[in-house]
């Protein structure tokens, strides 16, 4: 079976934004969802992040696909790179990537989220297939971050604009592009 794993951001599932309709979508291609419930707001660390996505580590395969939003895009990488992953499709929704300065001081404990360029360096060696799917009018990170982590990373840019941050307050219940891609690549 085709699994599909979809990494949250820091403020919770996608549920109230695009996770219902994605998780239908991706069902009725016959995918089995993995959903790891991270911590979330001041609760975050990136050691308890790990923890929650090693409990299913063991389903990943070589067909799996992950899916992600805002933090959870920094995330996959450190994940892909500790455990060497490659070969992977992902799909990141808001993925931005920021220099620790440019991180605002009451959010200083999610920099050690903030991939290295040592890992950076070894994401790419790992050949997994990124996209990153973002807006002009996000709120959470600025054209120049979102535009970063695609240069960076080597991810092709889907670019909506007007979309926001993709998430609760954004008002977007859907985005056809993420199963267009799927369908696409596998």
């Amino acid at each position: 079976m085709k699994k599909a794993f979809i990494l949250h951001g820091m403020s919770g599932p996608v549920d109230s934004s695009f996770g219902i309709n994605l998780k239908q979508d991706l069902t009725a291609l016959g995918f089995q969802i993995y959903e790891p419930k991270f911590t979330i707001l001041q609760n975050i660390t990136l050691e308890s992040w790990f923890e929650e996505m090693d409990k299913i580590k063991d389903s990943i395969d070589d067909k799996s696909i992950f899916i992600c939003h805002s933090l959870g895009c920094l995330f996959i990488v450190k994940y892909c790179c500790l455990h060497k992953l490659k070969n992977k499709l992902i799909i990141a929704v808001a993925g931005g990537l920021t220099n620790k300065s440019e991180i605002h001081p009451d959010l200083a404990y999610l920099s050690p989220f903030i991939p290295t360029a040592e890992e950076i360096k070894k994401f790419k060696t790992l050949k997994n297939t990124i996209y990153n799917i973002y807006s002009n009018t996000d709120h959470i990170y600025k054209l120049t971050q979102l535009e970063r982590y695609n240069q960076k990373l080597n991810a092709t840019p889907i670019y909506l604009p007007n979309k926001g941050h993709f998430g609760k307050s954004s008002g977007v219940k859907e985005i056809p592009e993420i199963i267009e891609i799927i369908k696409k690549e596998k």
